[in-house]
């Protein structure tokens, strides 16, 4: 292994991560209005876009709030990870991981590193299960990766958010002009 970078410190997820397990039974009561399942989770985007709301009705108990990063740990070759905008819901099969001090690991950050080839390798290798297989958090825990000084997880979050940004302002105008094509295609197949 190559020496880290001045100031970096090798440490284990569980360290620095812990699995915030909140449980809420009356989310309704409390204002929570939506419902995130692992098929609301795109692989590889940080962004939840789709959720259910209480009044579809749920059986799930564990809240997630914002800040949180939320990995499915079910399949985890689908690369579900999703970075907590709102309050609200989600799946057993979702958890919900937060730092244990914000001034030594950034939440804007920890997405990006559940998000890492590393990580989620590690997540594959403590799967088990043969049709569905998950891992869990007393596995992810275990996981070692580099950690840099505060100041440069603030730096490295900044670009690596910009970026997604970017990504998701190209992905917007790749669908506008596959819905402008469509409009195009359709006024010169009716003539």
């Amino acid at each position: 292994m190559s020496a880290l970078n001045h100031g970096w410190k090798m440490v284990m997820f569980g360290e620095v991560v812990k699995n915030a397990n909140f449980v809420e039974r009356d989310p309704e009561a409390n204002g929570i209005e939506r419902i995130v399942g692992l098929e609301h989770i795109d692989p590889e985007n940080l962004h939840i876009r789709r959720w259910n709301t209480i009044k579809d009705g749920t059986s799930f108990t564990r809240k997630f709030v914002p800040g949180q990063t939320l990995f499915g740990k079910r399949r985890a070759y689908q690369r579900k990870v999703a970075y907590a905008e709102f309050e609200g819901i989600c799946s057993g099969d979702i958890l919900t991981f937060e730092p244990k001090d914000n001034k030594v690991l950034l939440p804007e950050l920890l997405s990006f590193i559940c998000q890492s080839n590393a990580f989620l390798d590690h997540a594959l290798g403590t799967s088990a299960g043969s049709l569905s297989p998950r891992t869990s958090w007393k596995a992810l825990k275990d996981f070692q990766f580099p950690l840099p000084p505060l100041d440069e997880q603030k730096r490295i979050a900044e670009i690596l958010w910009a970026a997604d940004e970017a990504a998701e302002a190209y992905e917007s105008v790749l669908l506008n002009i596959e819905r402008a094509i469509d409009v195009y295609s359709d006024k010169c197949f009716l003539l």
